[in-house]
């Protein structure tokens, strides 16, 4: 009696199982990691959208190509509605206009041109933003997983790159140092 109670509900279950979309196949690594890139796309493109985001940098370049590991909570620029924030600072040194060893500019985006490239999953930004201290250009590369970079120029010859990671305003761990 026991065994036929037992399959009869083993014949119910499966049928209820199935329509549940429950389903004993695994992904696999390759399914996981597009899965995880486009979950980053959407977050990216929903950041972009609503112009609320920070790029922590991890590295600086300068235009001759060299690199530079950097504090990513004193080295970014933020993003929030229609302000900027672009702060470059150092670890070695508490001086500077700042209080965090270099320079902080805080001013109104003038310019937002935001592109799209579906297929590749890629966003590029191009910006504008005027501060106190002078008006600054912002060429952003947006990949498909969290690594991003910008070249920043200004009414002087030399340009600077970020390269780090884009996160939303409320993940990101920031100190913004005095704007002038």
């Amino acid at each position: 009696m026991k065994r036929i109670v037992f399959i009869l509900m083993l014949f119910i279950t499966t049928p209820v199982l199935s329509v549940w979309g429950v389903d004993s196949t695994p992904l696999t690594k390759k399914e996981k990691k597009e899965a995880e890139l486009e979950k980053q796309y959407q977050l990216n493109k929903y950041m972009l959208e609503n112009k609320d985001f920070v790029l922590q940098a991890d590295y600086l370049e300068n235009k001759y190509g060299h690199r530079f590991i950097v504090n990513r909570s004193i080295n970014f620029v933020a993003v929030d509605s229609t302000i900027a924030v672009i702060q470059v600072g150092s670890d070695a040194a508490r001086l500077g206009a700042n209080g965090v060893g270099g320079v902080t500019a805080k001013g109104n985006i003038t310019r937002w041109k935001l592109k799209e490239n579906k297929k590749q999953r890629t966003f590029y930004l191009s910006m504008s933003v005027m501060t106190s201290i002078g008006i600054y250009d912002l060429q952003f590369t947006i990949g498909p997983s969290e690594n991003s970079s910008a070249l920043l120029t200004g009414l002087t010859a030399g340009q600077l790159t970020f390269d780090g990671e884009l996160l939303p305003h409320s993940e990101s761990s920031v100190y913004e140092g005095e704007s002038y």
